[in-house]
């Protein structure tokens, strides 16, 4: 009978890492019902890394693929991308981000955020905005994790439309719509 548990229990945690690779061993915890130890113990057993590690891999893997920009210049951190499809970054803010004596995130950096993540998912050598349709729905605060996704629509010729949700938690705090245009080397001389 326990080992039916512990095996539907390292289902359900293989479950939980594929579908949100960003949780941490609390959050885990919390969903399984179980100690911070056993998610440990589980994670040791099952060869799944800690979030550390498996942020980092998901970063090499992501930027590896980056045509569009350098990886320095996304702002955030590329967790996946698959180009011309869609991609994914998270931004950890902090205190030197927020309006002053406030703990808002300044909504430039969240504009930031999603814009360059709308560029990096083109698989182009150049790329820029050529215009944009935001939404900032909440307001994001210092100390949290923003994660942004980024989906490819329709595209013509050397425009594309590329739009970004927003997230902290299970809160949407931003949606932008983006044409994202790309140019060849010759336009730009």
């Amino acid at each position: 009978m326990r080992s039916e548990l512990k095996k539907q229990r390292h289902r359900r945690l293989i479950e939980l890492i594929s579908t949100n690779p960003l949780m941490t061993d609390e959050e885990i915890a919390a969903s399984l019902g179980v100690s911070m130890s056993t998610v440990r113990l589980d994670r040791g057993i099952l060869s799944i890394p800690e979030l550390r590690e498996r942020t980092r891999t998901m970063a090499e893997q992501a930027t590896s693929r980056l045509k569009s920009l350098r990886a320095e210049e996304v702002v955030g951190e590329l967790l996946e991308l698959e180009p011309d499809g869609w991609a994914l970054s998270v931004l950890n803010t902090t205190r030197d981000m927020a309006f002053r004596h406030t703990n808002l995130v300044g909504d430039y950096y969240i504009y930031a955020q999603a814009a360059t993540l709308a560029i990096a998912t083109i698989d182009r050598e150049m790329v820029v905005v050529g215009s944009a349709r935001l939404r900032y729905r909440r307001a994001a605060f210092v100390g949290e994790r923003i994660l942004a996704r980024s989906k490819v629509g329709t595209y013509k010729g050397d425009k594309y439309v590329v739009s970004v949700h927003t997230r902290v938690g299970d809160r949407e705090v931003f949606v932008g719509r983006f044409v994202v245009v790309a140019k060849n080397s010759e336009e730009l001389a």
